[in-house]
Order: structure tokens, then sequence, then C-alpha cells
């Protein structure tokens, strides 16, 4: 099955053929302005199938948050995936595997409270 996800205008258009198994809200500056709930994928997981008018912000330059610059709506973000073994021994190289963080809100017809919401307290942790 395909689930659709799109911004509040329809410019951008994503696909997925799951839909993540929890969801994650993030205390950070960023998240908590933003009002994104994320469900991760693999990239090869995710189809960005219309983005006319998709814009990036980064702050860091490595979370790479994705919007609509017609409506505004904060779509996805690609970051790294910290989870993956590829990090150095002391834990201080970049991971070279991405993670796509899909705002879930953006699905039609999905029940959001249906999802395990996992709190991660981004504020204190980076």
């Amino acid at each position: 099955m395909t689930y659709v996800a799109t911004c509040h205008c329809g410019s951008t258009r994503i696909e997925v053929d799951r839909l993540p198994e929890s969801a994650t809200a993030c205390t950070c500056t960023y998240c908590s302005k933003s009002g994104g709930l994320w469900g991760y994928y693999r990239p090869d997981e995710v189809r960005v199938v219309a983005a006319a008018e998709d814009r990036v912000y980064t702050a860091s330059g490595f979370n790479l948050h994705h919007f609509c610059a017609k409506c505004g709506t904060n779509t996805y973000g690609d970051s790294p995936d910290w989870s993956t073994a590829d990090i150095g021994g002391d834990g201080s190289s970049m991971p070279t595997a991405r993670k796509i963080g899909l705002n879930v809100r953006l699905f039609d017809n999905i029940d959001i409270a249906s999802f395990r919401i996992d709190t991660i307290d981004g504020r204190n942790l980076w």
C-alpha cells in the first residue's frame, strides 16, 4: 500500500510504502517551533514525487529541514543517522548514513493518536 504525505497547498507530495511504527516528538528549538512529528525512514524508502516549492533550512549544515515555500509546511528532514555503527569509536565522527524524518502530520486520513509517540529531549541532547 502507498501512503501519501502532502503539504497544506499540495506542492509537496511524498510517498512511502509503510507507516512508521512510532513517531518522535523532539523538544529541540527547531522541532518545538515548527511542530513536526517525525516518522523515520531510510532514504531509499521515501519518494518525493512533487516538490515545486521545496526549500531547505539548515542551522548546522548537516540537518536539512525541508519545507514548502508556498504554504510554509514543515515536510521532512534529512539528517545523519546517529544510530548507525559507522561513527568513530570515540563518538566524535559524523555518521555517513542518513535518515529521513517525515512529518507524519502530513498523512491524510491517518489517526495520529494511533502512533506510539516517543519524546526525545533534543533541547538538552545536542
